[in-house]
């Protein structure tokens, strides 16, 4: 074995055992070539075999179902990082976007030996004594968990999610390598630089860290579940701490039927067309007035009870947005309704998002013409998501970096409009989106609630800048008496400047006084009417000044 600069690949027999099989996992697959690049084929001698194999990969496939097949011949790390980047459009080629999410997550089951080994050692008791009646049988397998039904010996009917034994183990050998290959790709192929794989690696590295540990899903579930404590027909199964750890989740058992399955609902005599309006319901207030978002919502993690309420189970993935990002959010969705280029346009630039190299008219145009091309299509025959794939295919094209979480938000409600369609295939949910999605929009847009509280942020920087001034310009003169300041005037109408500033800064100072009256007259309209009159007249009377002010000055 010939080992060479390894980077951040940690030098232990067992990761140079792993990171063997990776590459031969990927020379067996027709990769030889990325292999030679990045230096990493120096390392071993393989045996002569794998070249003769990996010329027939490449007869018989094609390039994006060879990576898929790296990905679930290497495991349940590279199994998830293909369902990762199955979401990331803005990165990979649409067709390997397609065939990365055919990735099944379904494994064979662990034998149920080990998962009673896994149970008591988590929770500390035999079966026996936890559960009154616990079912060997695994609901579902997949690649980090599995599931399991019991009866509690309070009678409650539970299921337990139960972690592959030694996955930690797993997970944690193959980060470090999965982050020194990254950094690997990024040093030795300048044509895949522009993508930062080590960033997204990193990222991708933080997420499955945290989806390994159950404490955060049944956080999750806690969360949801308060969140929608004022809807009576939307729920997450409850948990039950006690029978709870970072490797085991035990929670509700949810005897109901997939959304998807129409016969099923039309037997528990629930109409499709209403289950289809409230998923997506669920979604959009998830996404826009919560800000806490289920990012995985594909039919098997929605279940209907009788009555039609929703209950969504697998908190593992979950998206959340603060309050910038959302408004920032609604105006691209608003800017894709409306059919208004200028304004996506405009969000890209104001979120620095746009190379520099990017000719902002073309991409203008482009928007235009495809929002144009579907402007005429009906509602009911357009595919929401095929539409919005089309924008990010051009924005792409043109080197503007869409953020994760926007990216995110897109696959999560384009899966529920698919979710909602093959519910009730006659429903439209872009019609049901647009009115909520322009309200929501104008309510953010105009709430003086909202632009108080930023006044009052921005009021509160004022001030501390105010308070830490005079300790700023006693250090500046210090260093002026000691001599350590140099000023070299370069300007001949410095003092006209210095004037034309100040003017500029004291009507800056009245506008925000002239705003800050009116919208605290505002709120206190209603609770103490004479602080308001008060507040009025002082709001009218800075205004005039500043009107004055500008006229004065010529209109500058």
């Amino acid at each position: 074995m010939r080992v060479g600069h390894m980077l951040a690949i940690p030098r232990t027999w067992r990761n140079m055992g792993r990171v063997r099989e990776i590459m031969g996992v990927l020379m067996r697959h027709g990769f030889g070539e990325l292999v030679e690049r990045t230096g990493v084929r120096g390392w071993f001698t393989l045996p002569g075999s794998i070249r003769h194999r990996e010329s027939s990969s490449k007869i018989r496939h094609t390039p994006e179902a060879r990576i898929r097949m790296c990905f679930e011949e290497l495991g349940p790390t590279y199994v998830k990082l293909g369902q990762v980047l199955a979401t990331r459009p803005d990165l990979i080629p649409m067709g390997l976007v397609l065939e990365l999410r055919k990735l099944q997550d379904d494994v064979p089951p662990f034998d149920v030996e080990a998962v009673e080994r896994q149970i008591v050692e988590e929770l500390g008791q035999d079966l026996d004594s936890l559960f009154e009646h616990f079912n060997p049988k695994p609901l579902a397998a997949a690649s980090i968990a599995q599931v399991h039904r019991a009866t509690l010996k309070t009678g409650e009917e539970v299921v337990l999610k139960v972690q592959r034994p030694d996955l930690d183990r797993i997970v944690g050998s193959d980060l470090p390598i999965l982050k020194g290959f990254a950094g690997l790709l990024h040093e030795k192929i300048p044509e895949v630089q522009k993508f930062n794989i080590p960033g997204i690696i990193s990222e991708f590295a933080s997420a499955l860290v945290q989806e390994l540990d159950f404490t955060n899903e049944r956080y999750n579930m806690e969360r949801f579940s308060q969140l929608w404590e004022d809807d009576p027909m939307v729920a997450a199964p409850k948990t039950y701490p006690k029978y709870c750890t970072s490797r085991v989740l035990t929670m509700e058992f949810i005897d109901g039927v997939k959304a998807t399955d129409v016969d099923g609902l039309r037997e528990m005599q629930v109409e499709p067309r209403i289950v289809s309006s409230r998923g997506t319901h669920v979604a959009l207030r998830s996404i826009f007035e919560h800000g806490f978002f289920h990012a995985d919502p594909h039919p098997g993690n929605f279940f209907i009870l009788p009555g039609g309420k929703v209950t969504l189970i697998d908190f593992g993935m979950m998206g959340v947005l603060d309050r910038q990002r959302l408004d920032e959010l609604l105006t691209f969705l608003v800017a894709i309704l409306t059919n208004d280029p200028d304004m996506m346009v405009r969000l890209f630039l104001e979120l620095d998002i746009i190379e520099d190299t990017t000719d902002v008219r073309l991409l203008k145009r482009e928007l235009k013409e495809l929002i144009q091309r579907y402007e005429n299509v009906n509602l009911g025959e357009l595919d929401l998501a095929k539409f919005i794939q089309k924008i990010f295919d051009v924005v792409v094209r043109h080197d503007v970096r869409l953020p994760a979480d926007l990216l995110l938000v897109a696959k999560a409600i384009t899966t529920m409009e698919g979710i909602a369609q093959e519910i009730d295939p006659t429903l439209d949910p872009l019609a049901e989106m647009r009115p909520y999605l322009l309200k929501t929009y104008m309510m953010h847009t105009l709430d003086p609630a909202r632009h108080a509280k930023e006044l009052a942020k921005d009021a509160g920087e004022l001030a501390w800048l105010v308070r830490k001034l005079p300790g700023e310009l006693r250090a500046l003169l210090k260093k002026a008496r000691r001599g350590q300041i140099r000023v070299v005037n370069a300007t001949e109408n410095l003092p006209e400047i210095l004037e034309h500033e100040s003017r500029r800064t004291n009507r800056l100072v009245l506008s925000i006084l002239t705003t800050a009256s009116f919208v605290s007259a505002t709120m206190l309209h209603g609770h103490a009417e004479n602080g308001s009159t008060v507040l009025w007249v002082l709001g009218g009377f800075f205004a005039l000044w500043t009107t004055l002010a500008i006229l004065r000055s010529g209109g500058a």
